[in-house]
């Protein structure tokens, strides 16, 4: 069999397969590139709820409360109410509550809230403080103008003062019942059945010694835990009894904002406190003028979000009063002194919670 002849490539056949291959390239690049061209979705940052409060609340602007029983409960405080400005809130997890940038509803919720802050204002007037907070509480969460939020806020501060942080019982709250100590029982052991400090009933009941309550005596008990919720933007803290608002207070925060985000769980509470600087340096005796921390620390354990396993953290008093309002601290949460009594009369280790956004 003869040698078979190799055929040359004649300059037609090589237009003809340079055109194919030139089709071949360009369907190629184009499944290549197409969904860069189209926009291929980016991974979604997660949403942040920015509120539209218009500026921080006073330094005083909750209602009055007491520090612990050392040197013993006060009932009484000469520091004004000073509502702010919030935006709406919304029932959240452990009684306290996101708020977000109040949006457009339905005919029908506005009718509701509309008529929620009417009924409010008209138990008001009666004196049924219950009824009161009840409607206020709802409208709220349904979100309300500026000026309406004001008003309901400042009408729960108040009707907070009379309700929970009193003596007086009314019989239809649902938060605040009768408590007839039995035989062997300490205040210790009813506040930790209801979720609050003995501190605190102490407090309500005019207790001076939490050491001498006697079997068969009534008491008046809060059904906690108390929570707070801490906002950024404004340098707020707003105090809950579950899910019912009853106090607000300003607040200092970490510079370069390093107070982190997320959810935190009350711990270790320490009168009088003894510093020991996170960057070095001597360590500060209690009682020590130059103690930054004032007479009160309240331990924050991070359990969620950016705060997650975060430690040396809290809450805690100040020496610069100055700084209340601002981001001045090393990350933890300033108060003013007698504000900072108050909240940890309030709060209890491990079933308080403290959210930060």
């Amino acid at each position: 069999m003869g040698r078979r002849r190799r055929r040359k490539n004649s300059p037609r056949r090589l237009w003809v397969i340079g055109s194919l291959m030139t089709v071949a390239g360009i369907w190629g690049y184009a499944q290549f590139i197409s969904p860069v061209l189209e926009g291929e979705p980016e991974e979604e940052a997660p949403a942040v709820a920015m509120n539209t409060v218009d500026a921080p609340v006073g330094a005083a602007a909750a209602a009055p409360m007491l520090p612990p029983s050392n040197p013993g409960p006060r009932l009484t405080s000469t520091r004004p109410e000073t509502p702010s400005p919030q935006v709406n809130e919304r029932i959240s997890e452990k009684g306290a509550r996101d708020e977000s940038p109040r949006q457009e509803v339905s005919p029908a919720t506005a009718e509701r809230r509309a008529k929620l802050l009417a009924a409010g204002r008209q138990a008001l007037e009666r004196n049924e403080l219950v009824n009161a907070r009840s409607y206020l509480s709802e409208a709220v969460t349904l979100g309300l103008s500026t000026d309406e939020l004001i008003e309901a806020r400042a009408a729960l501060v108040r009707i907070g003062t009379e309700t929970i942080f009193s003596a007086n019982i009314f019989p239809e709250d649902p938060l605040v019942r009768q408590h007839m100590v039995s035989p062997g029982e300490s205040l210790g052991k009813i506040a930790k059945k209801y979720e609050v400090t003995d501190d605190f009933l102490a407090a309500i009941n005019n207790i001076s010694d939490k050491n001498k309550i006697r079997a068969g005596q009534n008491l008046k008990v809060v059904q906690g835990p108390f929570h707070v919720r801490v906002d950024k933007r404004t340098y707020r803290m707003d105090v809950y009894l579950q899910d019912t608002f009853v106090r607000q207070y300003q607040v200092g925060l970490g510079a370069n904002d390093s107070t982190p985000t997320g959810e935190w769980v009350v711990g270790t509470k320490l009168l009088n406190p003894t510093y020991y600087p996170p960057r070095g340096g001597p360590i500060i005796e209690a009682g020590d003028p130059e103690n930054p921390l004032g007479e009160y620390w309240l331990e924050l354990v991070g359990i969620g979000g950016a705060a997650r396993n975060q430690q040396r953290y809290g809450i805690h008093g100040t020496i610069a009063p100055n700084s209340i309002g601002k981001s001045e601290s090393l990350g933890c949460i300033r108060m003013h002194n007698e504000d900072v009594a108050e909240v940890f009369t309030l709060l209890v280790t491990k079933d308080s919670h403290v959210f930060v956004r």
